[in-house]
């Protein structure tokens, strides 16, 4: 029977949840520096053509690009010209690159960790969490050294061991790393795997 205080103790689950998004959106990667490239070419390219135009008014154009003051086109180029179409569809090109790299979030190098209050927000960065993965691996009964690598929604643990051979070892390191991400709460859920290194005979 649940009882009053242990009813009052629990975590709202739609407090919890606002929690989660607000960690995951604070800790959530920006791809600043496809931005930074984008704003850079279109700044360069506005600043060229307002130096041709402004230059141009004055009297004095200094003919920076390549553009005919008869027909008002690069060069003798036209619309329906395959160089023209070739360069059209390379920038359409970049500008969905671009615009890809800056919805799809890149890598980032913290873990958002769960804490069940919107106004607590708490990350952990990869590099303290391969540690404190490896050093739960290492506490293992016959674990030497242990090496961890962190993918988007995985943990691979490779323990070392001077063991000949142990057929436990593997689930006992898993279980050992699994339990130590579920006292960190990360807010998304990570899949361990282990493997041993044993020892030469």
């Amino acid at each position: 029977m649940t009882t009053v205080e242990e009813a009052l103790s629990r975590p709202d689950p739609v407090v919890a949840r606002r929690a989660d998004r607000v960690a995951v959106h604070t800790f959530r990667p920006y791809r600043s520096w496809p931005a930074f490239i984008a704003g850079a070419v279109i700044m360069g390219v506005a600043g060229l053509a307002a130096v041709e135009v402004i230059s141009a008014l004055a009297g004095s154009p200094l003919s920076l690009l390549p553009v005919d003051r008869a027909t008002g086109y690069a060069g003798s180029a036209r619309w329906a010209d395959p160089t023209v179409k070739i360069a059209s569809g390379v920038l359409a090109l970049i500008g969905l690159v671009l615009i890809s790299l800056a919805l799809v979030p890149g890598r980032g190098h913290w873990l958002a960790l769960r804490t069940e209050d919107p106004a607590f927000v708490v990350g952990l960065s990869k590099g303290a969490l391969r540690r404190a993965l490896a050093a739960a691996a290492c506490e293992v009964d016959g674990v030497r050294s242990a090496h961890v690598t962190l993918g988007r929604r995985r943990v691979a643990v490779r323990a070392h061991t001077e063991l000949r051979r142990s057929d436990e070892l593997p689930g006992l390191v898993r279980e050992a790393v699994r339990r130590r991400l579920g006292d960190l709460a990360p807010v998304r859920e990570l899949n361990v795997r282990a493997s041993v290194r044993y020892a030469k005979a």
